[in-house]
């Protein structure tokens, strides 16, 4: 589970409910045969929530006549889904970034951080940030970002990024109309003077001269949360500079991670607690955090995550396929 990737180039924007759901189905018509709970399983991802999973899953239940809920994950709750599950990648990189700033000396009491996106992985960060003492003081979109001086930490802004999600609109603008607070067109969130950044949007989100305007505003930590959101000559100018960067493999693997644990639930067929579901995430989070640290530190880069996540990542495979046979 999180070793593949896959889609299509089907926009869902601007379409109806039922050209999302003939369309769905008839991918999963050419993909059924392709996946199983022990073969390969997919999952949400950019364009892709409940309900285009609702509609996959319906049609591999209908062509293969069996009851597979492990199939696919993020499922809704009435069939299989599981607590935690859409807010998981905000939540686990939230986790991560505190293991980071526990290193330092410090956690997330107190500090501002700045967001990109405005989905599920930007709700997540928004919503554990606040949980933990922390403020997200900015989301962005298409349309640009918005700035919130007081923070995105109360349930009503927070479950405004849903009805904003849930409007197809792709416009922060409307959060700033809602709360008053300032709204900068065509501009990413990068030049904002904050203790933590968090990319949540989509890859290739920091450029170089974004990590050039983050340097000089003292900032000291980045954790990567969307897939790749930095430019690899952002990520080696972040290095250079003594900025702390979480890599993405490592720091958005909550939500693959809580994939694995709604899989667990299907198979035991039970429905754990959220609290339950959120201190394991937790625990996987921890040890990742680890992993990518033991692993700079045993092959002599320091503290230098983002070599740790590598070498961890590669020599886990490596070493399982060595086991098997397979080389």
């Amino acid at each position: 589970i999180g070793g593949a990737k896959g889609g299509s180039d089907f926009d869902p924007r601007g379409k109806s409910d039922n050209e999302v759901r003939r369309f769905c189905e008839s991918f999963m018509t050419e993909l059924y045969r392709h996946i199983g709970p022990d073969v390969d399983v997919p999952a949400g991802d950019i364009g892709v929530g409940a309900r285009e999973v609702g509609y996959l899953y319906g049609q591999y239940r209908r062509l293969k006549g069996v009851f597979e809920n492990g199939v696919i994950t993020g499922k809704g709750l009435s069939y299989g889904g599981s607590l935690v599950r859409p807010e998981a990648t905000g939540y686990g990189a939230t986790y991560f970034c505190q293991e980071i700033l526990k290193h330092e000396g410090t956690d997330l009491k107190g500090k501002t951080v700045a967001v990109s996106g405005f989905g599920n992985v930007a709700w997540g960060v928004c919503k554990k940030v606040a949980q933990l003492g922390g403020k997200a003081v900015t989301i962005s979109g298409p349309d640009g970002y918005i700035y919130d001086p007081e923070g995105i930490v109360t349930d009503e802004k927070i479950n405004y990024l849903l009805e904003m999600r849930a409007s197809g609109r792709d416009k922060v603008k409307d959060y700033a109309d809602k709360f008053g607070v300032k709204f900068f067109p065509n501009e990413k969130p990068w030049g904002v003077k904050v203790d933590i950044v968090m990319p949540c949007a989509t890859q290739n989100d920091i450029h170089l001269e974004h990590a050039k305007q983050i340097v000089a505003n003292g900032i000291k930590f980045v954790c990567e949360v969307a897939n790749m959101p930095c430019t690899n000559e952002a990520e080696q100018y972040f290095l250079k500079n003594n900025v702390i960067l979480g890599p993405s493999k490592a720091v958005n693997a909550g939500g693959v991670a809580t994939s694995a644990l709604e899989m667990a639930q299907n198979s035991e067929r039970l429905s754990w607690s959220a609290e339950e579901v959120d201190e394991k995430l937790r625990n996987i989070m921890v040890n990742i955090y680890n992993n990518c640290k033991n692993a700079s530190k045993e092959y002599g880069f320091g503290y230098n995550l983002l070599a740790g996540a590598n070498i961890a990542g590669f020599v886990k495979v490596a070493d399982a396929m060595y086991a098997q046979g397979i080389y």
